[in-house]
């Protein structure tokens, strides 16, 4: 084989990184499934002799402490993260200022003006909005969808 010498060369060799960056970056990543944890046993309904003889007092404790609770989207933020983690888009996208830059940084994606619907898409098949896309589709199931598209939605 001959050589490649100069700048049709260094082109050359570029090209071969960069593809094998890219191939690294979208697909370098196991794409396994989180695994499942057992369903938690249901809490026992109190009888209606311990519901009577509860003081007045606890009852406004535990309605207090069920409006005070984390709100849900710190924990729509967290499973959010572990999907993305999963899905390996730290690898082409700049989330919460780390990641890749082969793709758009998502930052602020939702001060873009994409709707929830527009962002789902553009997740699991994104070659519908742009044919020439390198974004793999991800086909995650409904709830991942709603959860990964409504964080980034909320990063303002």
């Amino acid at each position: 084989m001959k050589a490649l010498k100069g700048k049709k060369g260094l082109t050359v060799l570029f090209t071969a990184l960069f593809l094998l960056t890219i191939s690294f970056g979208l697909y370098g990543c196991a794409k396994t499934p989180a695994p499942s944890k057992p369903a938690a046993k249901p809490a026992a309904a109190p009888s209606a002799a311990t519901t009577a003889a509860a003081p007045a007092s606890k009852t406004k404790a535990a309605a207090t402490a069920k409006t005070s609770a984390k709100p849900a989207s710190n924990n729509v933020k967290a499973a959010a993260l572990k999907i993305i983690a999963s899905q390996g888009c730290a690898g082409c996208h700049i989330i919460n200022g780390k990641g890749g830059s082969i793709g758009p940084n998502l930052d602020k994606e939702g001060t873009k003006g994409h709707s929830l619907h527009w962002l789902e898409v553009q997740i699991n098949t994104p070659k519908v909005h742009s044919p020439n896309s390198m974004m793999p589709n991800h086909n995650l199931n409904a709830s991942q969808l709603k959860t990964v598209a409504g964080y980034l939605e909320s990063l303002k």
